[in-house]
């Protein structure tokens, strides 16, 4: 589970100054300030996510804007970065990624997304912006840098063999709520038909929410047992029941199923070969975030909030 992807799933923060504002920061990372008025609007939508049926648990609330904050600290973080590259997103890549989730939507559910959300268009835009960009930065500064020789490919084949050539492998998709009162409701609205992976991007909790909730492929044995044989056992395009972890409460999705028979490393290097980049850019991104930090003044007000 990597850092950066938690990134691209928060809301993006504002760089006003402090006299337009007209707030108290919180954070400061040279001359862009979050404000905790901003610090509280851009939390509302992700509160809806830890209330109950009976109100939001005010020591989950507190422990959910804490590490909100720290997300939101990375990202300015990032996005600082991104001035001094002079990279920005275009009207156009903007326009673009708008389009792509739009077409996961219906015109009506698309509104609805945003009545549920306490959000504007306006405002959701904005913070998708600002998620393109931190995913530029981070394809500039990292992605460019890393890469997977044939030697690191046939050994990593070497060291998973049993992986790649036999059982039943699955692909799924999963959405993670932080109760089961918020799992139970997103269990109904499945059940009436609304998509998956939009849900997930709208309410998961995971990395992989942004991605609608693709876990990629899952074999035997790279699970706990009680997901596992759930997982293995649910029929290909059926909804699981909500499922209790450490984590928080889980539906999966089977979108694939197959025995894998393949024993040439030939069908297996793009897979592999994106778990080893996979791999690196987790170990090389909290290096380098550790160090822009360091360049940069950062003040954090965390007694504020």
């Amino acid at each position: 589970m990597m850092v950066f992807l938690v990134l691209l799933i928060v809301p993006g923060c504002s760089q006003k100054t402090e006299s337009a504002a007209g707030h108290k920061p919180v954070i400061r990372v040279d001359g862009n300030v979050l404000t905790l008025a901003e610090f509280n609007e851009f939390f509302e939508p992700l509160k809806m996510s830890y209330a109950t049926e009976q109100g939001a648990v005010s020591t989950d609330i507190a422990q959910a804007r804490l590490r909100f904050l720290l997300q939101l600290l990375e990202e300015m973080i990032v996005l600082r970065r991104a001035e001094e590259l002079r990279l920005s997103i275009s009207p156009e890549e903007l326009r673009e990624a708008v389009g792509r989730v739009q077409r996961e939507y219906s015109e009506e559910s698309f509104k609805a997304v945003f009545m549920k959300q306490a959000i504007s268009v306006e405002t959701w835009q904005e913070r998708l912006r600002r998620q393109l960009l931190v995913e530029k930065v981070i394809g500039k500064e990292l992605l460019a840098q890393i890469s997977a020789t044939p030697k690191e490919i046939s050994k990593y084949y070497d060291e998973h063999r049993e992986e790649w050539t036999r059982g039943e492998q699955i692909k799924a998709r999963q959405i993670l709520l932080p109760t089961k009162e918020k799992a139970n409701r997103v269990l109904k609205q499945l059940k009436k038909g609304e998509d998956f992976a939009a849900l997930a991007r709208l309410y998961s909790v995971a990395p992989e929410a942004a991605q609608g909730g693709d876990m990629g492929y899952v074999v035997r044995g790279g699970l706990p047992k009680s997901l596992e044989d759930q997982l293995f056992a649910l029929p290909q395009g059926k909804v699981s029941r909500v499922t209790k972890t450490p984590f928080g409460y889980h539906i999966f999705e089977v979108t694939e199923k197959k025995r894998r028979d393949e024993s040439r490393i030939d069908g297996f290097m793009e897979r592999i070969r994106g778990r080893i980049q996979k791999e690196k850019l987790a170990a090389a991104y909290g290096p380098w975030l550790a160090k822009l930090r360091s360049r940069y003044k950062v003040v954090v007000n965390n007694e504020i909030i």
